[in-house]
């Protein structure tokens, strides 16, 4: 009896099974149809609740919509100067849908049987399409249900909209201008707040608000009727969703948990695709990525317009071994490694697992900030060294900077003609001796005690090599503003003899005011 009971039990699970459909479609994609690619091609690979977005170009092709839920939208969304749908010849459709929950928006059609047919179709929704030079421009066959809005549609040779054997469709703010604007043999909706603009509409609008004050009549018999015709046309662009969303960490160790936040904008329902078999349709949740490896996380925003997706690439990063420390790397970066004084530089850390960093910019100066700026205001080469550290050790990394004179310096007083340096050298020694010759080896050197007597500064002797080369560098410096030169030899005599009779009018003066007191 037992195993009666439990066959029976397993029979009923196993027809359970085969009752319950068992879901196959993943995450929602886009898939992008470039020019010289096929959208029939696109439409073929897609699952249900995936978007086609045609680029911008021209496309001749008839097309089979088969596959429910599906959108297939221009990615300009404007159809009056991007995408154009040609039909291979007069006696096919552009599109034909016999699948429900199907979005066409943002084509120009022309030149085909039908523009667009709906042949058994309910739920869809087709608008923002410029649909010309068709024998009908848009056709529904026992399609219910169905939503036509903000289409331009005109210069079609037999119909702009026909339906027939077709109900519950609502029909409004499209514009008409054909042969025959509209038929319909059963009952839809011709307006909804507005209603639709027609190129043959004689009413008049009295009080100005944009809606005639008469209807306009499709067929009388079955009541359809547009009760609020539009006396101008002025297209709405579809509010197309914008899927924008942020985490809190792109790259990381394994098991790394990252946070995700939804900021669509114009979206009605979400869908993420986290990379690694995981869905979700939460605003804001925490995910943790097991295993290490790159994860392209996806966000898909919707709407009743269409849809719109956006990614960014998660790195995991396999776990580091506890018992390996993880040793810190100094690296940095400067803007100028050489320059004249003063020499600012700005320098950028960019060390890696520091805990703390120290700059030496090898002039006395230190820092800890991570991007110091530093000024070097004396000539030289200067080693500055960057130390990073944390608890398992420490790494450095230097570079050397040169810092020159200043740039506007003159260096004319220590530059001698290598052409001239034995003539040179031998008129020092004739102005030596010429200086020995005016004052003698005995006068100089009394001279010298007396004033140091008087000063307690170095002899004169002493004195008179950086005396002489100052007077060389002021010599140099005059010849620069002024083309009325003087020898070397006329300014040391004259200058010289200037100088130590000064140091003997110095010297007396200090004499006779010691006796005066």
């Amino acid at each position: 009896m037992a195993k009666i009971q439990t066959f029976r039990w397993v029979c009923l699970f196993a027809v359970f099974l085969a009752l319950v459909p068992i879901s196959e479609t993943g995450a929602a994609e886009n898939i992008y149809v470039f020019p010289g690619e096929s959208i029939q091609a696109a439409i073929d690979k897609a699952l249900p609740g995936d978007t086609i977005l045609v680029k911008p170009g021209e496309y001749n092709e008839n097309l089979q919509i088969n596959q429910e839920n599906l959108t297939i939208i221009s990615d300009s969304k404007n159809p009056y100067n991007t995408v154009v749908i040609t039909g291979e010849d007069k006696e096919s459709n552009v599109f034909k849908v016999v699948a429900s929950n199907a979005t066409i928006s943002g084509f120009s059609i022309a030149d085909s049987k039908c523009g667009i047919y709906l042949n058994g179709a309910k739920n869809c929704v087709i608008n923002n399409n410029n649909i010309s030079g068709n024998i009908i421009g848009i056709c529904l066959f026992k399609s219910n249900n169905n939503t036509l809005s903000n289409n331009f549609i005109h210069s079609n040779a037999d119909c702009g909209i026909k339906a027939f054997t077709s109900s519950g469709n609502a029909i409004y703010n499209n514009y008409l201008n054909n042969t025959k604007n509209a038929r319909d043999d059963k009952s839809n909706a011709w307006n909804r707040t507005s209603g639709n603009c027609w190129s043959d509409y004689t009413g008049k609008d009295e009080d100005g608000d944009g809606i005639g004050d008469t209807a306009y009549t499709i067929n009388s018999r079955t009541i359809s009727i547009d009760y609020r015709p539009l006396m101008d046309f002025i297209p709405e662009l579809p509010v197309m969703p914008e899927a924008i969303f942020t985490s809190n960490m792109t790259v990381g160790y394994a098991p790394l948990t990252v946070e995700f936040k939804d900021i669509s904008e114009n979206a009605s329902s979400f869908l993420w695709d986290l990379g690694d078999l995981v869905t979700s349709d939460s605003a804001e949740f925490l995910h943790t990525f097991v295993n290490e490896g790159n994860y392209t996380v996806t966000l898909n925003a919707m709407n009743e317009n269409g849809s719109d997706s956006t990614h960014v690439t998660i790195t995991v990063l396999k776990a580091p071994d506890p018992s390996v420390p993880i040793l810190p790397e100094a690296k940095f970066n400067e803007n100028v490694t050489y320059g004249h004084v003063p020499l600012t530089i700005q320098f950028f850390d960019f060390s890696k697992n520091a805990a703390s960093i120290s700059w030496n910019f090898g002039d006395g100066k230190n820092s800890c900030c991570p991007n110091p700026i530093h000024t070097f205001c004396c000539p030289g080469n200067y080693t500055v060294s960057l130390t990073a550290e944390n608890e398992n050790g420490s790494s450095s990394k230097c570079i050397v900077i040169t810092v020159l004179e200043p740039a506007n310096q003159s260096f004319t007083e220590d530059t001698v003609n290598p052409e001239d340096a034995r003539d040179y050298g031998s008129s020092r020694r004739n102005e030596s001796t010429d200086i020995d010759g005016i004052l003698g080896k005995k006068m100089l050197g009394s001279v010298g005690r007396f004033v140091l007597s008087f000063t307690g500064t170095r002899s004169l002797a002493e004195m008179v090599p950086s005396l002489e080369h100052e007077i060389y560098r002021f010599v140099d410096m005059a010849k620069n503003f002024t083309e009325d030169s003087v020898s070397r030899i006329e300014v040391k005599n004259t200058s010289m003899n200037v100088l130590l009779f000064g140091f003997l009018g110095i010297a007396l003066g200090l004499s006779l005011f010691r006796r005066g007191k």
